[in-house]
């Protein structure tokens, strides 16, 4: 055997060892988004419990009913809890759009996300008057997709049956 035959050899399974490392690079990061996927759903759904928790809790689920109904005629005290438990849901759902532009999360998440909106907030007018005011706190992308579920939204809905009945 040459050298000529040798080197031939050699270079043939240096090629196929960086092929083989590529594959296994390839595979690890696939791994890897799915644990960062994982990890982001996650962190997601325990944000979303938290704002959830708060908005119930004491005195805040009188507050945010109310809000819904009417965002102008809180004042004070009830004003503050509404806008702080709105900005913490509205951050949350921003922070989920977000991980989805980074294919973090798949759009399934945000579809849930976005039914909730639309059948459980959306409906009520206290929603957008809170929405005009404070919309400048969030990213143009995450407002432009807020404003689009808000127009997809039944106005005449009442999820939680709070509008009086004349």
């Amino acid at each position: 055997m040459n050298w000529e035959a040798i080197g031939a050899i050699g270079e043939t399974l240096g090629a196929a060892g960086v092929i083989v490392t590529l594959v296994y690079l390839a595979l690890q990061i696939r791994l890897s988004n799915r644990d960062a996927e994982a990890a982001s759903f996650k962190n997601t759904l325990a944000l979303s419990i938290s704002s959830f928790h708060e908005m119930i809790k004491g005195e805040n689920g009188d507050v945010i009913m109310n809000g819904l109904l009417d965002y102008d005629d809180l004042a004070g005290r009830e004003k503050l809890v509404f806008d702080n438990v709105m900005n913490s849901w509205f951050t949350v759902i921003a922070s989920a759009l977000f991980a989805r532009e980074r294919d973090l999360v798949d759009d399934e998440g945000t579809e849930n996300l976005s039914y909730l909106l639309r059948t459980r907030f959306f409906p009520y007018s206290g929603i957008h008057a809170w929405w005009s005011e404070s919309k400048e706190m969030f990213r143009p992308e995450a407002r432009r997709w807020f404003e689009q579920e808000m127009s997809k939204a039944d106005m005449e809905s009442d999820f939680y049956g709070i509008r009086s009945v004349d």
